[in-house]
């Protein structure tokens, strides 16, 4: 056989097989482009009458019983949220809101607001105002939860990786309590605070290095500096030793001006604070307290 016609007969059934192919192919496709119209047309049917079709089977059951459940989940969230711009005011409002929901976070600033605002007594009671100022001063300390046992408060506070700092208990009973502003008076023209006036970035400076102790016998009620907050702008300490002790005035930034809030303290204590006050390189240096006639017969 000459080897043209050899080599165009070979050609033939090749391109046959190619035809073959491809003809299998197209109709794959045509099927597949069927079958995809049927689906779509058939689900777009099923969605028209599923209102009118019946509800039954255990599919349906289930389909309902998890719509219900997701409803009423959402209705307790929107129940459980506070009002916004209305924080908490009292212990009441906080029982209230932890029994819709098993607990409730507070960040930092939003405690503290808290924690000012509920009676002296309650607040103490929930949280001694030297734990908080020494937490607030940390820094660590970012958010606190609140759970509620019974009338048991459970209060967490906790750091930035969510891990507790500290813990305690507070029995929600009730109790009210009146505070009392002092009136203000004239620090800058006593002689007794004469150049002893020190900011209170100076005062904390030297306060927190005391022992706990003395910062009791210093401040015998840590809770107005909790309350002053960053209000709180000048200490002034007393020259003299009074039967009640050495006076410190704070001097604290209202609505109506400057306030001054005495308080006395302990000698012993004073003592250790001008200590560290006169250890700062900024505060003005300040001399032991003395008895009146004393520091009198030094004058003359």
């Amino acid at each position: 056989m000459p080897v043209a016609l050899r080599t165009q007969n070979q050609k033939r059934p090749n391109l046959t097989r190619w035809v073959v192919v491809l003809f299998v192919l197209l109709v794959l496709l045509m099927a597949e482009l069927f079958f995809d119209l049927f689906e779509i047309t058939i689900g777009k049917v099923l969605l028209l009458t599923n209102p009118i079709r019946p509800h039954v089977g255990r599919l349906w059951e289930e389909d309902q019983k998890e719509q219900k459940g997701i409803e009423e989940l959402g209705a307790n969230a929107e129940t459980s949220k506070p009002v916004a711009g209305q924080p908490l005011r009292s212990l009441d409002e906080l029982q209230a809101l932890l029994s819709i929901r098993s607990s409730m976070s507070m960040t930092r600033e939003e405690f503290k607001e808290f924690y000012k605002s509920i009676p002296i007594k309650q607040a103490k009671q929930l949280l001694d105002p030297l734990d908080l100022i020494a937490l607030d001063r940390a820094q660590d300390w970012q958010t606190t939860q609140l759970s509620l046992s019974g009338n048991q408060l459970v209060v967490y506070f906790l750091d930035g990786y969510e891990q507790p700092i500290k813990q305690t208990h507070f029995v929600i009973d009730g109790n009210k309590e009146n505070t009392k502003q002092n009136a203000p008076g004239s620090l800058e023209q006593d002689e007794a605070f004469e150049n002893r006036i020190i900011s209170a970035a100076q005062f904390y400076q030297a306060f927190d290095k005391l022992p706990r102790s003395f910062r009791l016998q210093v401040v015998n009620d840590p809770y107005k500096l909790v309350r002053w907050g960053a209000s709180l702008k000048e200490v002034g300490i007393s020259r003299f030793i009074e039967d009640e002790g050495v006076q410190v005035v704070f001097i604290v930034a209202g609505d109506a001006g400057l306030h001054y809030n005495s308080m006395f303290a302990s000698p012993i204590a004073i003592e250790y604070l001008l200590k560290e006050i006169n250890d700062i390189s900024d505060a003005p240096q300040l001399k032991l307290p003395v008895r009146k006639n004393e520091h009198h017969e030094e004058k003359n």
